[in-house]
């Protein structure tokens, strides 16, 4: 049955330019940059680095659940997850100035500068991506929709994932000439002043029509409680985790891959753009086509694009670095398929979000959000601790292009490749338990119950 539109134009392109530009700018220099910009420019060592960034991204998932129950539970007369929108940027953009600005300390007083920031960086973040990720199912309940305005911000996020991830060496050096740290920190400056703009301007614009009353009065612990006693939640954690590290050992082992593995810090800028223009490719034209040609089936999309990646890392492993051509042709196939996972993400979290609504009679939009955030920090955890002690296991001399050990060269081949085969397999299990039957049913019962 036909859904009615919900949303006008401007609430869509409010939300995407809040989700998907500023915000999206800094998330993408600090998980593709961060660890070589702390290991190169700050001079932290790879392994405190590692630490560091493990400790905080747990930290940080902890959290998430918490500030998702809170949110759930803000009541304002602007709204209920709007307020975050307006408060939380301020701090944020303050915070990530501070942890590029690298200032001049002992290598201890760099650790712990670090350590404080990044923990700091991780929990505003969290509070305010997990409201901004709820208003949407609570502005519309037209699912076909909500996808829609999804894929849009996914797109917008393509454009900026690429110019970030491509063309921040060249930007570091146009902003900062001989000294890379302020062209690190005029670029993160860049993205603040965005990201402040645009999370105002969605605040101004989206309105929340669906919010359950009765969520406020309830513990936030029941609620937790009432969420993980849904068995498909716990599959559906691993979903997001393994989709997450897929897409964020991609970004930030291939700098380190051009630099050391392939010994030339000019193809940075090349190889990113075949990741992200393929990712951009993949996402707006093959992922509309395919879910059309499946009917929708969140299960029979990723089946049958991820099987795809499987058979193009396997062959990167073992004859990518031979021959630059077909690095770039086998990257730019599995690109077009994997980035996939930056959408299926977000649209299975709203598409579980409807399932506990009508299964349980319960909206709960930011705590499932927030646990859709725990599951990515989680990822983000399993990621960066993966590169960052396997660069300190095998050796790594921050800067020593051609001097490198040979457990290294095994070491970065393998993160650039057989892990993000192996996340591979395990999101194509995983997504095997996502109740998207029983969603259709239940959506179907909802359509002819407003009919009538």
């Amino acid at each position: 049955m036909k859904e009615k539109n919900e949303l006008t134009s401007g609430q869509r392109i409010s939300w995407v330019l809040g989700q998907a530009t500023g915000r999206q700018f800094i998330t993408a220099l600090v998980s593709t940059y961060i660890l070589v910009f702390l290991t190169d420019t700050f001079g932290v060592a790879a392994g405190a680095a590692g630490v560091i960034m493990t400790v905080a991204t747990v930290w940080d998932a902890i959290n998430d659940p918490i500030i998702g129950t809170l949110a759930d539970r803000t009541r304002t007369r602007w709204g209920v997850y709007r307020p975050f929108l307006l408060f939380v940027p301020i701090p944020w953009a303050i915070v990530c100035c501070l942890l590029f600005a690298a200032p001049d300390l002992t290598a201890q007083g760099k650790i712990v500068y670090t350590a404080v920031l990044y923990i700091c960086y991780g929990m505003l973040l969290t509070a305010l991506e997990i409201p901004y990720n709820a208003i949407l199912p609570a502005m519309s309940r037209n699912n076909m929709e909500k996808n829609d305005t999804i894929s849009f911000s996914c797109f917008v996020q393509s454009l900026v994932i690429l110019v970030i991830t491509s063309f921040t060496t060249n930007l570091v050096s146009v902003l900062g000439g001989e000294d890379p740290a302020k062209g690190y920190l005029l670029l993160v400056l860049i993205g603040a002043v965005c990201m402040v703009i645009t999370s105002w301007f969605a605040f101004l614009k989206c309105k929340e029509k669906y919010v359950d009353t009765e969520v406020r009065k309830e513990s936030p612990f029941k609620g937790i409680g009432a969420l993980l006693k849904i068995k498909e939640v716990y599959p559906m954690l691993a979903f997001w985790c393994v989709g997450c590290i897929l897409f964020q050992i991609i970004m930030a082992s291939s700098v380190y891959y051009c630099m050391y593995y392939l010994m030339n810090p000019a193809l940075i800028t090349t190889y990113m753009l075949v990741i992200n223009i393929s990712g951009m490719i993949g996402i707006m034209v093959l992922m509309p086509i395919i879910l059309r040609k499946v009917q929708g089936s969140m299960k029979k999309a990723v089946m049958y694009t991820q099987i795809i990646c499987v058979v193009c890392y396997l062959l990167l492993f073992f004859v990518g670095g031979k021959s630059i051509p077909l690095l770039y042709i086998l990257t730019f196939v599995a690109c077009m398929f994997s980035t996939m996972t930056n959408a299926f993400r977000p649209m299975t979290v709203v598409g579980f979000t409807d399932y506990v609504l009508l299964e349980k009679g319960r909206q709960m939009n930011a705590t499932i959000s927030a646990i859709g955030g725990f599951s990515y920090k989680c990822g983000t955890a399993v990621s960066n601790a993966i590169l960052s002690f396997t660069l300190a296991a095998t050796g790594y001399v921050a800067g020593a292009i051609g001097g490198q050990t040979d457990a290294f060269m095994v070491g970065i081949n393998s993160v650039r490749f057989l892990v993000p085969l192996a996340a591979t397999v395990l999101y194509m299990i995983f997504i095997q338990f996502y109740p998207e039957k029983r969603l259709s049913e239940l959506q179907q019962q909802r359509a002819q119950q407003e009919q009538e």
